[in-house]
């Protein structure tokens, strides 16, 4: 294992590069994402990473933000509060689902309700991670089977649209501004920066697109990301998922991993087959849009996603959003319902 840090990290993104180049290559859906992963998960279980990958996670969640500010407009935004009906709809779906999983999955996994329950929820999983810790809940469980949630979410995504191939849509000239693009992302991470102090969710998604927001409504049209910078996002996204893929982890929990798998795809499914369409009914918005928007992944991975397949990645960035804000607001009172423990007061961080 290669102890100095820097290099590392920076062996594990060029080996999740390389991967990412030749998925993408191969004509495999996702390619420079799951590429990424690919290559993150077994450079992370052969040599090690004994850097702190969070930080790469936050850039690349950075860039994804900027990237979704440099396509909005107003009408857009427009599109997205008409939406925001459906938007909670969507949200109160996966979780009225994901709470009826709890049940099946504590008896899977054996475990016990409280980390079934942070479990089965389709939040964030370093907020549910932390809220367990909170309340003695296992922890370990909880980030195992939100984990392979997740990466089944980006593996299913591209079956259910039926997608072949992974090229990024060509960068269109917009005629929009580079400054302003500049200034979603360094104004973005500022802004991130105090956020994530003050324990706000996914900062360095939501900043830089509510910078872009601002200046949309001010009248100043935004620069599109330029193509390497979505390479980049993409690759820093699939890297971060393929460093929580920790052979010893699963090696421990086989039955925690058997319920992730479980129990996720039925989730995944419940929203793709079930919600998604019934939305597009009633609203009349693109399948691939909802399927995306719907899918119980994180915000940064499905905005990606989104990007990586030419899907309306505001769009999906609005429904991501609510339902992760909703989950994270009614999961303390569902633990007092549920199993009448309440979160420990104190800092979520």
């Amino acid at each position: 294992m290669i102890k100095n840090p820097i290099l590392s990290l920076a062996l594990g993104l060029l080996v999740s590069a390389l991967f990412g180049a030749a998925f993408t290559w191969a004509g495999v859906p996702l390619g420079w994402i799951l590429g990424a992963m690919a290559g993150a998960a077994l450079y992370g279980n052969t040599a090690g990473l004994s850097g702190r990958t969070r930080y790469l996670r936050r850039a690349g969640q950075l860039l994804v933000g900027t990237a979704t500010a440099g396509v909005l407009t107003p009408a857009l935004l427009d599109t997205m509060g008409g939406l925001f009906p459906a938007m909670v709809a969507a949200a109160i779906a996966a979780n009225a689902f994901g709470l009826l999983l709890a049940w099946p999955l504590a008896y899977i996994a054996g475990t016990d309700r409280t980390t079934a329950l942070l479990s089965s929820l389709p939040a964030g999983m370093a907020e549910m991670a932390s809220l367990a810790r909170q309340v003695n809940a296992r922890t370990e469980v909880v980030t195992v089977v939100h984990t392979i949630r997740v990466i089944l979410v980006v593996l299913c995504v591209p079956v259910f649209l039926g997608i072949s191939g992974s090229g990024i849509p060509d960068a269109v000239d917009n005629g929009g501004s580079v400054g302003a693009l500049l200034a979603c992302f360094g104004l973005g991470l500022a802004f991130a920066l105090v956020s994530d102090r003050l324990g706000l969710l996914n900062p360095y998604i939501i900043m830089p697109m509510l910078v872009g927001i601002f200046f949309v409504f001010g009248g100043f049209p935004i620069a599109q990301m330029p193509v390497p910078l979505l390479i980049a996002a993409q690759v820093l996204i699939g890297f971060s998922l393929g460093a929580r893929l920790k052979r010893d982890d699963f090696a421990r929990m086989p039955r925690a991993a058997l319920a992730g798998v479980v129990c996720g795809l039925a989730l995944i499914a419940f929203m793709a087959l079930a919600v998604a369409p019934l939305l597009t009914a009633m609203t009349g918005t693109d399948l691939s849009v909802l399927v995306l928007g719907t899918a119980p992944g994180g915000l940064g991975e499905m905005i990606a996603s989104a990007k990586a397949l030419g899907v309306a990645s505001a769009l999906v960035a609005g429904f991501q959003f609510v339902r992760s804000f909703l989950t994270n607001m009614i999961v303390p009172s569902l633990l007092l319902r549920f199993t009448g423990r309440p979160p420990k007061k104190g800092s979520s961080k």
